[in-house]
């Protein structure tokens, strides 16, 4: 197997696997969120908008890294509407962190368990530094283009921009791990371990596939040449 398509199924199999699991853990999601919602609601979980976003990326991500030579007008299209509803919905709970407005109803479909106890108001919504990590990872992969140069590099910085707020609050969970305090105020955690490697595994197949070489106009050879290789 040649390094291109090395690359390319190692873009399409993150994307696909990680997709698989993120929804299969949604539809867990009831019976799960009144025990960390009661146990835990101030400190960082494994929220379901959080698990849908990297669901979605992923997704989006095995559409564009299809295991074909010539991306399709389709594909493109797809991913790069499954990457705007991201947008949409983390710009949304970001703002209403900043203006302390909660839109009502997000949550409805996450909060009722099978015995139909609610848990906490709003503890569906993910933490800011997870819809910013969404945001930059959707941003990251709106601008991505094989055969644009400067739009790959802008997606490659995206995507390591998205890594940097994972990569602190993993540093956080490893400060306190190792010298048993309280991290630092500039590596506290707002996002949960399950989601920093969710985001990890994310960033994985993204930088897998801003490796990708241009398309090439075709894949068949041209009769001429084909025949005077025969002569």
């Amino acid at each position: 197997m040649s390094e291109f398509r090395k690359r390319w199924s190692f873009s399409f199999a993150i994307g696909l696997a990680l997709g698989t699991v993120c929804l299969a853990y949604i539809w867990q999601w009831q019976s799960y969120a009144p025990r960390m919602g009661d146990v835990a609601p101030n400190s960082p979980y494994l929220t379901p908008w959080t698990v849908l976003s990297v669901a979605i990326l992923s997704l989006s991500l095995a559409v564009i890294s299809m295991p074909v030579r010539n991306s399709s007008p389709i594909q493109i299209i797809a991913s790069k509407a499954l990457s705007v509803a991201v947008v949409c919905f983390s710009t949304v709970f970001l703002l209403e962190y900043i203006s302390g407005i909660r839109v009502p109803d997000l949550d409805l479909f996450f909060l009722p368990d099978a015995t139909g106890h609610r848990v906490t108001l709003y503890s569906a919504r993910p933490s800011a530094h997870s819809a910013t990590t969404s945001l930059l990872f959707a941003l990251a992969l709106l601008f991505y283009d094989r055969d644009a140069v400067w739009r790959r590099r802008v997606f490659q910085v995206g995507t390591l921009a998205a890594l940097v707020l994972p990569t602190f609050s993993a540093l956080g969970y490893l400060v306190r791990f190792f010298a048993g305090t309280r991290q630092p105020g500039w590596l506290i955690s707002g996002l949960s371990i399950p989601a920093i490697i969710l985001y990890f595994t994310l960033g994985s197949g993204f930088l897998g596939l801003s490796h990708l070489p241009r398309q090439t106009q075709s894949a068949i050879p041209r009769p001429g040449k084909a025949f005077r290789r025969w002569v």
